[in-house]
Formats: structure tokens, sequence, C-alpha cells
């Protein structure tokens, strides 16, 4: 029970730290990481919080492993134009929204540590493996945009 509530509150504080960040400097960053934006970056974690929320509740109620239908590119370049024409501030109100449906459901589950997440090459993960996933992944988007930033700041 320690390592699922560590596992639960390490992606609650990876969230509100990263939250943080878009909800300034990240408001107005113009920092690219490859092709993507702080608005990019936004727009992806809303599916894969949703698509974590839904394999652990799907686990819960014995249904199949949820499938994640590509490949990360392809899911994050969907999720980019599918959210196009919404606001910033619609784009964090759907991130709390998310990512209260996660963690809702990530402490009602019987077991984190079963497998609920297959993604498009087959790979399949635990509830447990993708929180602590989610919680590194957030984190380093967050890093990597800051560092452009101040790549960008120096030339």
């Amino acid at each position: 029970m320690a390592n699922r509530d560590a596992l639960i509150k390490g992606l609650d504080d990876a969230v509100r730290e990263v939250l943080a960040y878009f909800d300034g400097a990240g408001r107005t960053s113009k920092a690219k990481v490859d092709q993507w934006q702080a608005r990019d970056v936004l727009q992806h974690f809303i599916y894969f919080h949703d698509a974590t929320a839904w394999g652990i509740q799907s686990a819960a109620l014995g249904g199949p492993l949820w499938p994640v239908p590509g490949d990360s590119d392809i899911v994050n370049e969907v999720c980019r134009r599918l959210h196009a024409h919404e606001s910033y501030d619609d784009l964090l109100a759907q991130i709390r929204f998310a990512h209260g449906r996660l963690m809702q459901a990530a402490r009602h589950a019987p077991d984190l540590d079963t497998p609920c997440f297959r993604r498009a090459n087959g790979e399949t993960l635990t509830g447990a493996q993708r929180l602590e996933l989610l919680a590194k992944h957030w984190r380093e988007h967050v890093h990597e945009l800051q560092q452009a930033e101040k790549a960008g700041a120096a030339r």
C-alpha cells in the first residue's frame, strides 16, 4: 500500500509542478523541442492521462487492456490536431479534469500491478508502471522545454 500511495503522490506532485510551469512561463514560451512547443505537449498529456485512467478502470472491472492505437508520434500528432482550436485555458482545464479522473481511478483500483495498457508495439504496462512513467515523462518534457528556452535566450 505504501508503494501505491507513493506512486499516486509522485504523479500528483509531478503534475502540480508541471502545471505550475504551464500556468507560468510555459504559457508564453516559444521554445521548441523537436517540433513540439509547450501547447503541443499539453495536448498529448490529456490523451495519455485519460488512456491510463481508462486502462486502470478497465483492469479494475476485469476488462481488456486499454489499447493505444499507434506509436507515440502518431498519437501526439493526432492530439495536436484535435485540440488545435482550443484555447490554452481550455487545455489546462482538460488536463486538470483528466488528472482528477486518473487520480480517482488509481486510488480506487484494487491492484495497480495488474496489466492495464497495451502499446501499439504490443508492450503491456501495469497501472503502477504507467503512473511512474507519466510522472517521469511530464517532468522530462518540462525540463526539455526549459533547456530549449535557455538555449534560445543564450543565442
